[in-house]
């Protein structure tokens, strides 16, 4: 079987849907079932990908689009363009690695997409207006024309059973993203001499980006963590970057906050390892990625208690109420807990490991393959967690 899976978005850093697609070629690369695996990226994103992740494998080959990186040249490529490139890799399945305007007709075989969030309509600050609006169209156009929907958690599979009843009850099914991050004995150290805490986000609204640094620059001026204590926000910039570096500005903390837009699997991996607090105070979040890689790296995680954190997180976090009348004090005090107990051991990690969820995707990809379209939208073909069972 040929896998054809496409990463070509906006980013030029780390990001949640970089991340996941490249975890997807790894599941298909890892299978003896899967003779050729291609992998879609975006010019702007070409060093970011070999730099960051191992590329090597004989079954993968990287396509490098060469458009410009903007919205209208992205939908246009994937309208347009992506059909003829499947044809030339004489694609099986196309897995597209988060929802994109398609025309179905024109794809000639089965077409799967992740469905990470629904931000869209969740979160709407995320695009800012009138922009959300488009990304609602093609959020509904695309969950039209695909065959099937992998929602990478059931906080979102249930989300999409909300917005779009019929679509989860058909089409839906959960795989979670895999979190493919290995460790390594060597030592790759983005700073030395300081402790710090961490927070892997790009820079957008439901982050809640400016809450942690509101409360970091307390906990300082309070005392009640090392003074030489350092923040690392690693993530893309976005539309909350003024609004964080105004925080920064206006709270005093350009000595103490360093703003990272990308390092390495490795450099990654050390900072999980090193960091003395993982933070993700988000509002709502499709999976939250860095808490379960930091967790199998050994981090200290303080998050805040929303559903998908405690679905993929159980009982190794330590958690806040984002919503009671003590929000920032709650994180404070989170923060402060956690620094004095040793770090949780966390349960249950191998289903987001690579075999397992290279496993569904397996069942994913054979059961489209072996069934017709008609039956896929049906909702006949996979039964991993069908949404109406």
């Amino acid at each position: 079987m040929n896998i054809l899976i496409t990463a070509v978005s906006s980013s030029t850093g780390p990001s949640g849907i970089c991340r996941h697609a490249y975890s997807l070629a790894c599941c298909a690369v890892s299978r003896k079932e899967i003779s050729q695996v291609t992998l879609v990226v975006g010019k702007w994103q070409e060093s970011y990908f070999k730099h960051s992740f191992q590329m090597e494998d004989m079954k993968l080959s990287v396509v490098v689009v060469d458009i410009h990186n903007d919205a209208f040249a992205r939908n246009l490529w994937y309208l347009c363009e992506l059909p003829r490139l499947a044809n030339a890799v004489a694609a099986d399945i196309i897995h597209l690695s988060f929802p994109v305007p398609i025309r179905r007709a024109t794809l000639n075989r089965p077409v799967v997409v992740s469905l990470h969030d629904l931000y869209p309509y969740d979160e709407p600050d995320n695009f800012g207006f009138p922009k959300v609006y488009f990304n609602r169209v093609f959020l509904q156009q695309c969950l039209g024309e695909v065959d099937l929907v992998t929602c990478v958690s059931e906080t979102t599979l249930s989300r999409l059973n909300t917005r779009f009843p019929a679509v989860a009850k058909k089409k839906g099914v959960v795989v979670y993203n895999c979190v493919n991050i290995k460790s390594s004995r060597h030592s790759y150290s983005v700073i030395t001499d300081r402790p710090f805490f961490l927070m892997v986000a790009q820079h957008r609204a439901n982050k809640n980006i400016t809450m942690a640094l509101r409360v970091f620059g307390e906990l300082l001026k309070r005392e009640r963590i090392d003074r030489r204590t350092l923040l690392l926000l690693l993530g893309n910039h976005g539309p909350e970057t003024t609004t964080i570096k105004s925080v920064i500005e206006r709270e005093a903390l350009g000595d103490s906050v360093k703003l990272i837009d990308g390092v390495s699997d490795e450099e990654l991996i050390w900072l999980y390892k090193s960091c003395d607090i993982l933070l993700a105070p988000s509002f709502m979040e499709g999976f939250g990625l860095p808490i379960v890689e930091g967790l199998l790296c050994g981090s200290r995680v303080v998050c805040s208690d929303i559903p998908t954190f405690r679905e993929v997180g159980g009982e190794a976090c330590y958690y806040f109420d984002l919503y009671s009348d003590k929000g920032s004090s709650g994180l404070a005090t989170a923060i402060c807990d956690a620094l004095t107990k040793p770090k949780r051991k966390a349960e249950d990690l191998e289903r987001f490991s690579l075999e397992e969820i290279a496993r569904n995707l397996m069942t994913v990809y054979f059961g489209l393959q072996e069934n017709s379209i008609e039956e896929t939208n049906r909702g006949e073909t996979v039964a991993l967690h069908p949404a109406g069972s």
